[in-house]
């Protein structure tokens, strides 16, 4: 029998990456369709909201790392919570993680089937992602994440140079009137992200593989971003390209947009290409949350070798697949509609609950865990050795308050956009750029902090 090897370790880059995979590859599907015929052409905002909600959950992983370092979540919410109630929470997460994977499975099924495999059975279609989950299921994360290590970067380079790429399909007058929709509309779609967004709890399966605070906060911070950033870009161009009305109706408006892509007539399927990139991108996503899932079985049952329930609970996302779904409209609707209300229906609830009762533990023994926690932090000379010239501008504290008052800035641009927007048109389209260049220089502020923490290491070690 296959046995997991308990020192298992991921890098700062990689936690990014896996990150970003989650959140593009949760919302590329998904969800676009709905968000235009909520928001139309104001759509491609909806996306602050999910920051505003990652970057709480990178604070609080970066939380429980500093006070329960080389622990994965489920072995904290039972030593937190004792043995009942943490076992009660590891149930609601590990029914959450089932969810999300069936859902996966269910909709890259689904997208094939109505896509590219016409002809093949269903059920087939259904078995060939189970069976990667039961190839990688014998594996740890450390595997998964070398391979997104290498796909992530090739799909984050076909989203970056379809702005180039689709340069003569773009309509500027698409994009206008901008910020004119209703706040309660804008709200809507801004909450319906929040289910894609949820998805990055199962990182907090993979806590133990990395040992410092502030490691784990900032590299979910950027990875989110960026996800999101990309999202964003997305959204935007297919406003840009098919306007804010018809990609309403389309079941999979990203992928009518890369359709739109003409590059002589030679180059005139590069869909076939991207989706070659995309694919393996999803496949890397669905595979985490698998191991997420394992992790949080065994911990459940106190077996803590995972692999050896690799298989039963492969074929059991099979069985649970075919029977949860009967169609394309029941997937997105459950992926659409019920996802945020999942996410919301309890971990705010547990992340308020563990901060709470671990700041009780913590007053009681204040110098527990000092030593633990002071690992690696980026002060005095191991701060000034950074990588770049840009980055040695400012110290690591900058950068990462710096990166949130960014963000507060974009929900200042997008506040003031609605109020003023529609009586003065100017007003809505500076705070529309104001608000797309701060998204922006905060997805590059959270890389700096990344860089300081990662050159701040080795030139520790």
């Amino acid at each position: 029998m296959f046995l997991i090897d308990p020192k298992q370790i991921i890098n700062q880059r990689q936690l990014s990456w896996l990150t970003s995979s989650i959140i593009t590859s949760g919302g590329i599907l998904t969800l676009q369709n709905v968000m235009l015929r909520i928001s139309q052409m104001d759509a491609w905002y909806s996306y602050f909201f999910s920051a505003l909600y990652v970057c709480g959950i990178a604070a609080f992983f970066g939380y429980l790392t500093k006070h329960y370092p080389e622990k994965h979540i489920f072995t904290i919410t039972k030593e937190v919570l004792g043995r009942w109630g943490g076992t009660l929470v590891n149930l609601i997460m590990v029914f959450h993680f089932w969810q999300i994977v069936v859902r996966d499975v269910a909709s890259i099924s689904h997208f094939s089937s109505t896509l590219l495999l016409h002809s093949t059975p269903f059920e087939i279609l259904i078995f060939l992602p189970c069976f990667l989950l039961m190839y990688f299921g014998k594996t740890s994360v450390e595997v998964i994440a070398r391979v997104n290590d290498l796909f992530y970067p090739l799909f984050m380079v076909t989203i970056l140079a379809m702005p180039l790429m689709l340069a003569n399909e773009f309509f500027p007058r698409l994009l206008t009137p901008t910020l004119t929709t209703p706040g309660p509309q804008l709200l809507t779609s801004g909450f319906l992200t929040l289910g894609s967004a949820g998805d990055l709890f199962i990182l907090g399966a993979f806590l133990h593989m990395l040992y410092n605070s502030n490691h784990v906060r900032s590299s979910i911070r950027h990875g989110a971003l960026l996800g999101l950033f990309l999202l964003t870009m997305l959204l935007f161009l297919i406003i840009a390209v098919l306007g804010p009305k018809m990609p309403g109706n389309f079941l999979y408006p990203v992928y009518n947009l890369v359709q739109m892509i003409h590059i002589t007539d030679f180059l005139d399927r590069l869909d076939l290409v991207m989706l070659m990139i995309w694919f393996p991108t999803i496949a890397c996503k669905m595979i985490a949350i698998y191991l997420a899932l394992l992790i949080g079985i065994s911990s459940i049952i106190n077996e803590p070798n995972y692999p050896y329930l690799n298989k039963p609970i492969s074929l059991l996302m099979v069985v649970s697949t075919i029977l949860s779904f009967k169609n394309i409209t029941e997937v997105l609707s459950f992926s659409n509609f019920c996802s945020p209300v999942i996410v919301l229906a309890y971990q705010p609830l547990l992340v308020l609950l563990i901060f709470i009762v671990t700041l009780v533990k913590k007053r009681k023994e204040p110098d527990s865990q000092s030593s633990a926690s002071s690992k690696a932090q980026p002060h005095g000379k191991k701060s000034a050795q950074f990588i770049g010239k840009v980055s040695q501008l400012l110290p690591y504290s900058v950068w990462r308050w710096g990166g949130d008052a960014l963000i507060v800035l974009c929900g200042g641009c997008i506040l003031v956009g609605l109020m003023f927007s529609r009586h003065t048109p100017l007003v809505g389209i500076v705070c529309g750029a104001t608000f797309a260049v701060c998204f922006f220089l905060t997805t590059l502020t959270t890389y700096m902090e990344v860089t300081i923490l990662k050159q701040a290491e080795s030139g520790g070690s």
